[in-house]
């Protein structure tokens, strides 16, 4: 190096101080590697490295440097004027760092650098150590500095700051922890439906995930650059081999910011779908963790830092898995062994009104089995009412029962038909007779969509069917004269975006490993069980997406961007999910006519959205899923306690004293009476039977409510059952159901508004007599309807 210095454009005296920072040998070509650290005065030079490669006959195979040339001349000064404690000082005032007690020396400084170490002062997980460094500047000065890393509590970062040993100004700060970052469709969005993807930097958190989503090996600084890591790994399995495929890579920085257009086939933007995978089963890692899914309990980790339960086990997310279409699937084997996600494609059919904007939208669809498969690209056109006389084949005038009396406005248009009491593959035909290049048909009994069913290898043209209700706006808009465009096709859309559908998946492998112990992946097996495995993943894809603007009565759809309806439509169940009897009637009287497991997880699901919706009346909602008070969040504790607590394979009343007896755990059951309310509500009340185990089929139901939660009694704890407690309630009630107590009205204060609710001819009394009636109108509503105990009535009266 000293014969080529001036090829390598150095002085002489550049060459005279330095130290090897690094040598190690690669054995399978036994090239040996060096890393030299120029100096001066015996003070290293930041980043001023050689480094050079030596062949095994000793030969100098490649060198690279970033050594400062004319090193004497460019630095400032030798001698610092400040001390390393006041650097340290300084270093935690510029980082916002409160020191907890002033800095102190650990050890003597030695040599040129005077290198120590300083007790962490509060602003360090660690000793902090200092030692004098030059620091190249802009312009090509060389300034001394005194170097120290920081740890700050918390983790988030890992401080290496230079400090100038003149004037205390900090020169320079490096963060050793990477910000990880995914564009995603965050928290608490269900799909592309909702909103736009987001940039979301260093979402780890770090109770659950504690050295961030890219570890592997418990140590600080991640192990992975692609969508692997300590709770997941993430990849395409598009040839269905479960043997690994594609896993995008972030780099160095791990920055997974990846194109996605929704116009394009799902394997066009592949990178972007695995990352959503990707952060979501670690977010949901981290929420479950925060409410007890930890290591112990048997949750999904490579590497469970020395907590408890068997390590080895992140779940594999195959994304676009080709195994199967228009599903998901989650395998649960026992604790140590990885658990599988499988996510699909899916090809729902879709009426999407172009025209007018007053109907504009995508509506899901039923498809038929007869006529070609719609395609992406679909048949385009404006629609036109099918109409035919009204005779013995069909009452209407729509149905399309008989031959068609519009030929010349249906030609090469879309037809609109009413189902009715003649077949399908009928309607199909006469509208294809009539020149339609396609066809709707329209529920007339509800918004069920059926799959319609025939056959006539004649019928040309693609169909679709739409529940009424959207059916019906079509209709209502082209009965008002106005012109409808609409597409039928049928899309490739992606599981992966669906983060409803992601909840559910992964909930079903939270749900095995609680119930029985993770060492027992067979605890639900039985119907009752096989169902509520359904109806747990539904509801935690209800409340970890729920928001403060909705309330129990607004309507959930699930995996509706997956058949394209919107988000308050049913989705993959018979009802979309709601508090509202109106909106979704099953309680535990349809589980005979409930022959499939998701249909008898709709029961269970419902039961818990009751639950939640009652804590949340009761205190509040708070959107913080990690460390929030609110009722929201304490139902998702109730819920994952009582996994814990309820028998392996439980049943439907099994499962609800399970979160009985997780209130009196965690709450000396102060929330009894609103649990119970919640099953009451849905069939599963004091008296009701599961049939005596997991896999009878004989249930029945009932609305009572134990003798302690029918009556609030002193409501507003002033030490008696009073006329006070019942304006409350009533005023409770009427903020609950408007209009129900409207009349009823009572001032206790001046007596001056008070109805006659007995007739006794004293309306402003407000007597005794009035108070009788009014309780007794409470004890007659419909289960559920009262309103139970102080907690769910105070915010409200």
């Amino acid at each position: 190096m000293r014969r080529q210095r001036a090829a390598l454009g150095l002085e002489a005296a550049d060459l005279d101080d330095w130290s090897e920072s690094d040598r190690y040998i690669t054995h399978h070509n036994g090239v040996t590697h060096l890393v030299l650290r120029q100096r001066f005065g015996g003070i290293e030079v930041f980043n001023a490295d050689m480094s050079v490669a030596i062949t095994p006959e000793g030969r100098m195979l490649s060198l690279g440097h970033r050594f400062i040339s004319g090193l004497a001349r460019l630095v400032s000064s030798s001698s610092p004027s400040l001390s390393a404690l006041t650097a340290v000082a300084r270093a935690a005032e510029h980082l916002g760092l409160v020191l907890t007690q002033p800095p102190s020396l650990l050890e003597p400084q030695a040599g040129p650098a005077r290198e120590a170490r300083v007790a962490g002062a509060g602003v360090s997980l660690d000793e902090i150590p200092v030692k004098l460094m030059y620091l190249p500047r802009a312009g090509g000065e060389v300034r001394l500095c005194w170097n120290l890393v920081l740890r700050p509590p918390g983790g988030q970062h890992w401080w290496d700051v230079y400090v100038d040993a003149q004037t205390g100004d900090v020169l320079a700060q490096n963060d050793w922890v990477n910000h990880d970052s995914y564009r995603v469709y965050p928290l608490p969005l269900l799909s592309p439906a909702e909103g736009p993807r987001t940039l979301e930097v260093d979402p780890a958190d770090l109770q659950a995930s504690p050295f961030g989503w890219h570890d592997l090996d418990g140590l600080p600084g991640a192990d992975t650059n692609d969508t692997s890591g300590n709770n997941v790994s993430a990849q395409e399995d598009r040839d269905a081999n479960n043997s690994g495929g594609f896993a995008p890579d972030g780099g160095p920085q791990r920055t997974f910011d990846f194109a996605l257009d929704l116009s394009q086939h799902p394997g066009e933007y592949e990178s972007a779908a695995i990352t959503n995978l990707f952060y979501w089963n670690n977010l949901l890692h981290d929420i479950h963790y925060r409410y007890g899914f930890d290591e112990a309990s048997g949750n999904f980790q490579h590497n469970n830092y020395d907590h408890g339960g068997l390590a080895g086990d992140p779940v594999i997310a195959d994304a676009q898995d080709g195994a199967g279409a228009s599903n998901a699937t989650f395998a649960t084997p026992a604790d140590g062994t990885s658990p599988r996600m499988q996510m699909f494609h899916w090809f729902p059919e879709i009426v999407t009104v172009n025209s007018p904007e007053s109907s504009a939208g995508e509506y899901a669809a039923g498809s038929a089995q007869f006529g070609p498969f719609l395609n992406p690209t679909g048949v385009t056109q404006e629609v036109v009412l099918a109409l035919d006389a009204a005779d013995a084949n069909g009452p209407s005038e729509t149905d399309a029962c008989s031959t068609l009396t519009n030929p010349s406005e249906l030609a090469g248009k879309i037809a609109l038909i009413e189902r009715g009491i003649c077949f399908f593959v009928v309607k199909v035909r006469h509208a294809q007779d009539a020149g339609a290049i396609a066809a709707i048909v329209v529920n007339n009994a509800g918004d069920e969509r059926v799959t319609m069913g025939g056959s006539d290898p004649t019928i040309a043209i693609p169909s679709a069917f739409l529940g009424q209700s959207d059916g019906e706006g079509i209709e209502q808009a082209l009965q008002g004269g106005a012109s409808v465009h609409a597409t039928l096709a049928r899309p490739v859309r992606d599981g992966d975006l669906d983060i409803g559908l992601i909840i559910h998946e992964y909930g079903h492998g939270v749900s095995s490993r609680l119930t029985g112990g993770g060492s027992n992946p067979n605890c639900l097996l039985l119907v009752h069980s096989r169902g509520m495995a359904e109806g747990w993943s539904d509801w935690w894809a209800l409340a970890m997406t729920a928001m403060l603007s909705e309330r129990g009565e607004d309507s959930r759809g699930l995996a509706t961007y997956l058949l394209g309806g919107a988000s308050d439509r049913q989705g993959i169940r018979r009802f979309p999910y709601s508090t509202d009897l109106r909106i979704n009637p099953l309680t535990l009287g349809d589980f005979a006519l409930s022959t499939e497991e998701h249909d008898l997880g709709e029961i269970w699901a419902l039961a818990l959205w009751e639950l939640y919706w009652k804590l949340v009346d009761a205190h509040g909602f708070d959107p913080d899923l990690y460390q929030g008070s609110g009722g929201n969040n304490l139902a998702l504790q109730l819920v994952m306690d009582a996994l814990k607590l309820q028998p392996c394979n439980p049943t439907f009343l099994e499962a609800r004293d399970a979160i009985l007896a997780a209130d009196l755990i965690g709450s000396a059951g102060t929330n009894r009476c609103p649990i119970w309310a919640a099953f009451a509500r849905r069939g599963m009340g004091l008296n009701a039977d599961d049939g005596g185990s997991a896999g009878s089929p004989f249930v029945s139901e009932d609305f009572e409510l134990p003798q302690e939660c029918r009556d609030c009694g002193d409501v507003n704890a002033d030490g008696g059952v009073n006329l006070l407690d019942t304006v409350i309630l009533r005023r409770a009630l009427a903020a609950r159901s408007p209009g129900l107590l409207a009349a009823e009205r009572c001032n206790v204060a001046g007596a001056t508004d008070a109805t006659d609710a007995n007739a006794d001819g004293l309306p402003d009394d407000c007597d005794a007599g009035d108070v009788e009636v009014l309780r007794a109108h409470l004890a007659g509503l419909p289960p559920g309807i009262n309103p139970v105990c102080s907690p769910a009535i105070e915010p409200l009266s």
